[in-house]
């Protein structure tokens, strides 16, 4: 079940980037030339696929994270008028990634602590895992299809950006983060072990630190329509009641 969701994450993670909406925005010139960017990543990830049992475990994390950088400079928006971090974040953020994903997915990380369980062994809580892990990725995906254009790896705001508030938008600020997040405690409940935890809380601590950037570049640039859109929307989860005007 485990091997099972290492690929469901993969196949995720790589159609997250080689079908990114960037694309709409560019010229017909510079657009056929992404879709050859897109195609030798769709090429080079299917060989990583095919061949990730011959592979040892810490080169298939440094051809992942290779290939995740390149594929996000390469679909990174090209009309940002307003960005909200430095250009190192985006390393350092790929390197959190890569941490969390060994920590579930490569047992050598299973180290003192980290390799005893927190749960005991169970097929039926391995399937609650399996099954909360889909459902977060499947809300990700749909918060991904409704913020369309207007996503991108970085705190940025682009060219004639807008509120989204569609879809899960309207009830969390940021769902993609609270799916991802779902999905990597869903693969915690199957792994058992506190290394699963240890990747919960990182990647926990990374999109906070995150979201509240976004939240104060988005107040900044939009003012009191943020601000009111936060009264009725969560950061992370769905708030219990509507906050009271002025509160």
């Amino acid at each position: 079940m485990l091997r099972a969701l290492a690929y469901i994450w993969a196949v995720f993670g790589a159609s997250w980037v080689v079908f990114a909406p960037a694309l709409g925005s560019l010229s017909p010139g510079k657009r056929r030339f992404q879709r050859l960017r897109l195609a030798f990543l769709a090429v080079t990830f299917a060989l990583l696929l095919w061949k990730a049992q011959v592979i040892q475990p810490v080169w298939i994390i440094v051809l992942g994270l290779t290939w995740a950088g390149l594929g996000l400079y390469w679909v990174a928006p090209q009309n940002a008028a307003q960005s909200g971090e430095y250009g190192f974040y985006r390393v350092l953020r790929l390197l959190v990634g890569a941490i969390t994903f060994a920590l579930l997915f490569w047992n050598k990380t299973g180290v003192g602590f980290l390799g005893t369980r927190f749960l005991p062994p169970g097929l039926e809580i391995m399937r609650v895992g399996f099954a909360g892990a889909l459902a977060g990725l499947a809300l990700a995906a749909w918060a991904r299809i409704h913020l369309g254009q207007y996503w991108s790896d970085k705190v940025v705001i682009q060219t004639d950006h807008h509120l989204v508030r569609s879809g899960p938008y309207a009830r969390i600020r940021h769902p993609i983060y609270s799916g991802v997040l779902l999905g990597i405690a869903g693969t915690a409940i199957v792994v058992g072990e506190w290394r699963g935890t240890m990747a919960f809380l990182i990647m926990l601590l990374n999109y906070t630190i995150k979201a509240r950037r976004e939240d104060k570049i988005l107040s900044e640039c939009f003012g009191q329509e943020f601000r009111e859109y936060q009264d009725r929307a969560g950061r992370l989860l769905p708030p219990i009641r509507p906050r009271a005007a002025g509160q």
